[in-house]
């Protein structure tokens, strides 16, 4: 077990192994997941790499470096699900290797040690495994602020490369996720002065001034692509990606806001199963000893700051923390490799939990897919609605359209939105007598003849209601209504 903890490719297999279980058999799910790759596909499908679209409208929730990554991988396979989901996990694994790296800077004296041991609890935590295989930005933005972190940790002794990382992690952050990066790199590079050992010379005017070229640096690759999309997105789309999604996320969230405190609920969570192992908790006593280092004050000084900043933004969820797992598991290593607290005698532990987290999660995908996996395939009625676009029926979805089914139908023409307000349903129905409106009939109440097409989904149905059979009885548009 030691030397295979030891070899890289026994960790780069097991991931390999949970993703391609996860990927295996677990459906695309709503709404994110299917929304993104239904982004990617229509920047496929109108071979327009500029701005990112949803249902034939320019989409300024997200940038687009992970779209271009997704085009990037077609390039190679074709439109596939499989490559596109395999985007994320490569992403995974980039960030356990930029997690060595960072190691050997932060500690030059214990590379032997601390590299070995942070791939291994990486990837044997539950929420790393999970959040490995799906399509979201945050592994994404945990790359680019470790390419940042990497820069200002080389940049005393190495100048000008140093601050090219810097640049870099920050410009190609924002075209991640947009500004948050900034939440990451900036305060460990104002707060230099907490981290970097009294015995390096440093002539901070030229530290500061070289962070703010750093910073033009940053934003001028982001700009570059900022400033055409915006100019070919429209005023609305231009607003938004320069001001609306920032300020709609940090100041008064429009999805997703929580108490300033969540956090410091969630974080234990996301150190599972860890934080359960007692040896961890003794390690914990280290923490006064390894103060000193210059690399173990510069991870305090990321975690507390990246905390207390995410805390102060009204936008929370669980999966934002993921740029601060690499952080805490690289202090994880350092502690338990600090008084032999993960002497020879018991670091094959850590390979063992990591195979049990494989096994859990394996587990898991085994049991609930085919209970529960066709209640979140949205694959059927994607490919029904396909086939009705290109018989030229006009097809509505009831209510917001969050781009479900686009990639998986590969289509080609928009959706209607319909509101959830009688008068709009009555005006579409007139307007399109021979259409369909899609709808989820949350507890499957709504009777409907066996010739409409339904299926199961989440707690309900999904239904494709014929606008003929609406407007043939007064009794069932009524009770289309009543669900509005």
């Amino acid at each position: 077990m030691k030397s295979m903890l030891r070899h890289s490719s026994a960790w780069f297999l097991i991931g390999l192994i949970a993703v391609t279980i996860q990927i295996g058999l677990r459906p695309l799910l709503a709404v994110d997941e299917t929304r993104y790759l239904s982004v990617a596909w229509e920047m496929w499908s109108r071979q327009d790499f500029l701005v990112p679209f949803l249902n034939a409208e320019p989409y300024s929730h997200k940038p687009p470096l992970l779209f271009w990554m997704i085009q990037g991988i077609w390039q190679l396979t074709g439109v596939e699900a499989w490559s596109a989901r395999l985007v994320v996990p490569l992403l995974a694994l980039l960030v356990i290797f930029q997690s060595k790296i960072l190691a050997r800077q932060l500690w030059p004296l214990r590379t032997i040690e601390v590299d070995v041991i942070v791939p291994w609890l990486l990837l044997g935590g539950w929420f790393w495994m999970v959040f490995m295989s799906m399509v979201q930005f945050d592994l994404l933005l945990t790359s680019m602020a470790m390419l940042a972190w990497s820069g200002l940790l080389r940049a005393p002794r190495h100048g000008f490369s140093g601050w090219l990382l810097v640049a870099a992690g920050i410009g190609l952050g924002v075209l991640a996720k947009g500004p948050v990066i900034l939440l990451a790199v900036m305060p460990p590079a104002i707060l230099a002065p907490l981290w970097l050992v009294k015995t390096e010379s440093i002539r901070w005017t030229s530290w500061y001034l070289r962070l703010f070229l750093s910073l033009l640096a940053g934003a001028g690759l982001a700009l570059a692509w900022a400033i055409p999309a915006g100019l070919a997105g429209g005023d609305a789309y231009r607003e938004a990606i320069f001001w609306g999604q920032t300020s709609g996320r940090v100041v008064d969230s429009f999805a997703h806001a929580s108490p300033w405190w969540s956090y410091l609920l969630w974080l234990p969570l996301l150190c599972l199963p860890w934080l359960l192992l007692p040896r961890l908790w003794l390690a914990f006593t280290a923490l006064p000893a390894i103060f000193h280092e210059r690399g173990s004050r510069f991870l305090l000084v990321v975690l507390i700051s990246m905390i207390v900043a995410f805390s102060l933004v009204s936008g929370k969820q669980p999966k934002y923390l993921l740029p601060l797992l690499p952080v805490i598991m690289l202090l994880f290593a350092r502690l338990l490799m600090e008084n032999s607290y993960l002497d020879d005698a018991h670091i094959q532990s850590l390979g063992k939990v990591t195979i049990f987290s494989l096994l859990l999660i394996s587990l898991f995908h085994i049991v609930a897919v085919p209970l529960q996996g066709a209640k979140h395939d949205l694959t059927p009625v994607s490919e029904k609605i396909a086939l009705l676009q290109q018989q030229e029926v006009a097809v509505a979805n009831l209510g917001k359209y969050h781009g479900e089914f686009h990639f998986l139908g590969r289509l080609i023409q928009p959706l209607s939105e319909i509101p959830y307000n009688a008068e709009a349903i009555r005006s579409w129905l007139l307007e399109h007598p021979k259409g369909m409106i899609v709808m989820y009939d949350r507890h499957s109440a709504m009777q409907v003849p066996d010739t409409v097409y339904r299926q199961p989904y989440r707690q309900g149905q999904l239904i494709i209601l014929p606008v003929q059979w609406l407007m043939s009885d007064p009794d069932h548009l009524e009770a289309l209504l009543t669900k509005a």
